[in-house]
This record gives structure tokens, sequence and C-alpha cells, in this order.
């Protein structure tokens, strides 16, 4: 008899995905229907659930095998949501006050080109990925890590 190796971190992030926009849309639907005073006791129940699972799956990624590029960044991306909660300050500041770790997600990026940051996606608005990303208008200075936002000089 042969052993299945557990998924690998990659894999187990796309359910993770999965679950944390069901629960995003779930949310955004209870106050929806909180503001018309509907009744919202299943929906709650439901987006109860939610959390037990994500919860088990983001156990799961902590010790899933990590091995690819996509792997870390899949492993990063849950971190980003559940162990810093990078995505809410970075949402609120911007960017240009985390310029180191904007350095290393731009560098990700652009190594796994296929890959989607659920949670920056999830609290950001598509003009803050834009400049997340390095495609506003701000002034940049090119580096290793592709345009990275220059501080005045004093």
């Amino acid at each position: 008899m042969t052993e299945c190796s557990p998924p690998s971190a990659s894999a187990l992030h796309k359910q993770w995905a999965k679950l944390e926009n069901e629960h995003h849309e779930l949310a955004i639907a209870i106050d929806a229907a909180r503001a018309k005073k509907t009744d919202v006791a299943l929906m709650r129940k439901r987006q109860d659930g939610l959390l037990l699972e994500i919860s088990s799956l983001v156990a799961k990624i902590r010790n899933a095998p990590a091995t690819t590029i996509e792997d870390f960044v899949a492993l990063l991306d849950v971190a980003l949501e559940h162990e810093l909660d990078f995505a809410c300050d970075i949402a609120c500041y911007g960017p240009a006050d985390y310029p180191m770790i904007t350095r290393l997600l731009r560098v990700l990026a652009r190594e796994v080109p296929e890959f989607e940051f659920n949670s920056l996606r999830r609290w950001l608005s598509p003009g803050q990925l834009q400049q997340l990303w390095g495609c506003d208008s701000l002034p940049f200075q090119q580096n290793d890590a592709g345009p990275v936002k220059t501080e005045p000089a004093l």
C-alpha cells in the first residue's frame, strides 16, 4: 500500500482562497441583510462554519510541505492575512509606508505572475493594488526589485 503525500502549501492555498472569498462575500451579504432588517441567523451559521473550515485549513497550511516558490508565496499570503493582519494595514496606510515588504511582494509577483495574493486583493482597492505592484505615478527609483518609492531628501 502506498501513502499519499500531504497536499502542498500552494494546493491548500487554493482551497483557502475559495473559502476566504466565500466568507468575504457572505459578510457583505450579512451587512446588506442587516441594513434591510432581515434575519441573518442562517447566514451567521454558515459564516461560523466557514470560519471553522478556514481555521482548520490554516493549520494544515502551516504544516504543509513547501518546496517550490509557489508554496512559499502561498505561505506568505496566508501569513499576511492570519498572522500579521498586513493586508488591513497596507489598505489603511498604503504601500509607501512599507517599502521593504512592497519590494519583496513586487519581486514575488514578478517571479510567480500567475499567483494571486488573495489577502491583498480582498483588502486593497484596485488603485492600491496598482500602487503596490508599481503601476502608479509616484516617484520611483529602479533597483533589483523594480520600482520602489523614493523618500524625499532632507
